[in-house]
């Protein structure tokens, strides 16, 4: 993931979040953000990483529809998701 794919992200884990709300039942809704979770993680993840490096505020403002934004740095930082996801025990102070 990079700092670029943040927003997008964002954006979808509020999709999935309504699709879940919408659910017909508890237990379908459940199986929802649970088939999500690891990817809210990532997203979560992807926050903390850009944080760190000082990316974040820039990624947050990012707008894909001008094209000189794609070669920012924070395009090209990337992260691997499946690290992004990995439990943090200080994350949640």
């Amino acid at each position: 993931m990079t700092g670029a794919d943040l927003v997008y992200w964002q954006r979808k884990r509020e999709q999935w979040r309504m699709v879940a709300e919408g659910a017909p039942t508890s237990a379908a809704a459940d199986y929802l953000n649970d088939l999500f979770e690891p990817t809210a993680r990532a997203i979560d993840g992807l926050e903390r990483a850009l944080a760190a490096v000082g990316l974040l505020d820039e990624a947050l403002s990012l707008d894909l529809r001008r094209p000189q934004d794609y070669f920012g740095r924070v395009w090209s930082t990337a992260f691997r998701a499946h690290e992004l996801a990995r439990e943090d025990a200080g994350a949640a102070a």
